[in-house]
């Protein structure tokens, strides 16, 4: 019996904008940053916040009230808190993985990925565009030309005039890049506006154009202000595109407790359900930090789908 993962690749809608900080605050322009990639400096959402978020919402979900198998695993005497169950049939444990106080863990058969821009909109001149680059559309299996140095592929839905203007950046503008019939669960009235720049520009934009907020504590006894709790943070803005991947195992090659995990239940396809049932409440409940300041709902675009299955593009 051969050894097959599902690789599922799923594409996210930014309805709100999100922030999945850096822990604690630091010196600079902005107080509270962002998490990003050390190689790029692109914004990302790591794999740990949509698994952690992912976990708790789909336990939410499972026979319809909230499972003590969505938080830590350790019990907690004090606190009357049992830890995971540990279970082979329970969806969550099984799916996400468990630790217990006896030495018994399973590391879980979803394995996810970090989440990763591919449209990210920019104010222009000639309206609202979605810029990407093709390092970006390289790793989703699209192969597009870079644009030569001061130069920018636009599509048919950008009226650029041969030049497009992003603020502190005039590019010439070409009409030559069209996304088609590619990104398929991406809305075609963001893949009309579609702009291509080239790789080493691209990380300049995203980074110019991450939307910051200044928020201040209020004094409940003066209902003003404090005194020095001005501080400022970045978000991910609304209506980006991004995508990850999640790696299902099939339960077959495991044992917990000398029992195959979800024999009984459904098997890879629970664990799947379990999945889209924790992905459906992202559009509501959000992920990251600040979710009661308007921030955090992330749809998931191919939810029904139940994920792209395929081989990653070549990097």
């Amino acid at each position: 019996m051969a050894y097959q993962p599902d690789m599922l690749k799923y594409f996210a809608l930014a309805l709100d904008p999100i922030h999945v900080g850096t822990g604690g605050i630091r010196l600079g322009r902005v107080d509270m940053t962002i998490v990003r990639e050390p190689g790029t400096n692109l914004p990302k959402i790591p794999g740990t916040s949509l698994a952690g978020a992912c976990r708790t919402y789909a336990a939410m979900q499972e026979n319809g009230k909230f499972s003590h198998c969505a938080g830590q695993g350790q019990p907690d005497t004090a606190r009357g808190y049992q830890g995971h169950c540990g279970q082979p049939d329970c969806p969550i444990c099984v799916t996400f993985g468990f630790a217990k106080g006896s030495g018994a863990s399973f590391q879980g058969l979803a394995q996810f990925s970090d989440a990763r821009l591919v449209l990210f909109p920019v104010h222009s001149l000639a309206g609202p565009v979605w810029v990407t680059c093709p390092g970006v559309l390289r790793d989703l299996g699209i192969t597009e030309s870079e644009p030569a140095d001061g130069h920018v592929r636009v599509s048919g839905g950008v009226r650029a005039s041969g030049r497009l203007n992003l603020g502190w950046l005039m590019l010439d503008a070409k009409t030559d890049f069209s996304l088609g019939d590619k990104l398929p669960h991406v809305p075609g009235e963001i893949k009309s506006r579609a702009v291509l720049v080239s790789d080493k520009m691209f990380g300049h934009i995203v980074n110019d154009n991450l939307e910051v907020r200044t928020s201040v504590s209020i004094d409940p006894s003066t209902g003003a202000a404090a005194e020095g709790a001005l501080y400022t943070y970045e978000a991910i803005p609304r209506a980006s595109v991004l995508y990850f991947e999640v790696v299902v195992s099939d339960p077959k090659f495991y044992q917990i407790a000398g029992q195959e995990p979800l024999k009984e239940n459904g098997g890879k396809e629970k664990v799947k359900e379990t999945l889209n049932n924790g992905f459906a409440l992202f559009e509501c409940l959000g992920i990251g930090g600040m979710n009661t300041r308007g921030m955090g709902r992330l749809k998931v675009l191919n939810l029904n789908a139940g994920g792209e299955t395929g081989e990653r593009g070549e990097s």
